[in-house]
Formats: C-alpha cells, structure tokens, sequence
C-alpha cells in the first residue's frame, strides 16, 4: 500500500479528494475553510475556497456582497469611496459627501483637483479670472465683489493709475505724497516719480 496522504488537520485521506497547500502542508477543503478563510463583513459567512475574497484595509467581503451602502450597486470593479466604514460608489459619495463648485455648481468629484478659498470651493478648471476667463491655478489672485481675478487683470481693471505714465499706484514699491499745488506726487522705489491728480482713476 502508498503512502498516506492526509489532510494536516482531520487526518483524514486526501485521495481522491479536492485539497489545498498552505505553507507546503495538505488541508482538505472543510478544515481550510475553517482554519484560513475569512468571514464577510456583510453577511458574516465565510468565503469559501470557490468564491471571490474582495479586500479592503483587512476587511472582506463576498463578491456578491461587495455593493454600495446607498443604491446597492455592486463595487466589484468599480471606483468605490468609504465614510464612517462605509462603501459607497463614486456617485452616491459625491452626492453625500463632496464639495460642490462654486463655479458650476456641480460635485467636485473625490481624487479630483479643487482650489479653495474662504470657505468655497472650485473645480480646477472652474477657477478662472473674471476679466480673462483663464484658469487662476496656483498663482496669485484678488477677490473682489465675490469675483476672482488674476492680478494683472485686477490691475487693469481696478486699480488706480498714473494719469502720465499709466502705471499702477500703490503698489509696495510705491509711495505717495501731496503737493502744495494740490497734486499728488508718486514716488518709486527706484527714484522715479510721476504727477497723479487726486481723485482721477
């Protein structure tokens, strides 16, 4: 007679018999499940050697049980978002949970870009300059009246100018005095200066 081939648990013969290797030892499909196989975080089971074990962050589910908390759609190959242990599907999370632009007024999906500020938020391509219509993005910006602008259109559009030369005024290399005649004189860091007639624009 061979030699006996048992399972490492029961004992029992594997011949003849549906068997599992772990760690180089035989185990009969019964004391594998028993011993290895984990149990769904739905419907408390154990995923058995021919089903689908679905992870995520050492917690598993049956394929059949992998859905969204919300609409119950399966997740098995889907994008998927958690809240509070929760699985919920890109769509149903973004409805609950995310942002919405402040732009567009649409989800800011997870994952994708926003830009925030004072409490509103923005799709990365929604965050554009008023005057230009360009994307703001990283650079420096000015709000005014609840609009965005980039600083050369704010500039442009706001700021006071020298009736000679057409500069901006004001700005942190820029100093203004008053003449006895009523004028006021801008000065320039690098020592130029031009007249600016008080209350022009």
């Amino acid at each position: 007679m061979g030699e006996r081939y048992d399972c490492t648990e029961c004992q029992e013969s594997l011949y003849g018999h549906k068997y599992i290797l772990k760690e180089e030892k035989p185990y009969c499909i019964k004391c594998y499940e028993t011993l290895f196989s984990n149990t769904c975080e739905v419907c408390q089971k154990l995923i058995s050697c021919t089903s689908k074990d679905l992870s995520y962050k050492d917690r598993h589910w049956h394929s059949d049980c992998f859905l969204c908390n919300k609409c119950s759609r399966s997740l098995v190959d889907r994008p998927f978002a958690t809240k509070n242990e929760m699985l919920m599907c890109i769509e149903c999370y973004s409805n609950e949970y995310s942002a919405k632009c402040h732009a567009c007024l649409k989800n800011i999906m997870p994952g994708s870009k926003k830009m925030e500020h004072k409490g509103n938020s923005w799709h990365e391509s929604c965050f554009t300059c008023n005057r230009c219509q360009q994307p703001i993005g990283t650079r420096s910006f000015v709000q005014k009246d609840a609009n965005n602008y980039c600083l050369p259109c704010y500039e442009k559009q706001f700021a006071l100018q020298c009736v000679h030369c057409k500069k901006v005024l004001g700005g942190a290399n820029t100093s203004l005095s008053s003449s006895a005649s009523g004028t006021t004189i801008a000065s320039t860091a690098n020592g130029a200066a031009c007249l600016w007639l008080v209350g022009v624009s």
